[in-house]
């Protein structure tokens, strides 16, 4: 027989709970967990800037003129 997953419990766990939310609280819960991502997406870009991996300025804005001037270019 199959040992319980532990892990498997927990979530269905918060489930659960989420269920008990009003619609105000899952809206606050849906803001705070989109916060979180963004901060994790945030640290992200910074670790790899600490890291030396960012692009240039000045490549950043030649690319950016490079595709709205293609951009002007299809209408």
């Amino acid at each position: 027989m199959a040992m319980p997953n532990p892990d498997r419990a927990s979530v269905d766990k918060i489930l659960r709970l989420v269920d008990q939310l009003t619609p105000e609280e899952h809206e606050q819960v849906l803001q705070e967990m989109k916060l979180q991502e963004l901060r994790r997406e945030l640290q992200l870009g910074i670790d790899q800037l600490d890291r030396g991996e960012g692009i240039p300025g000045e490549q950043v804005f030649a690319e950016l003129r490079k595709s709205l001037q293609k951009k002007g270019n299809n209408k």
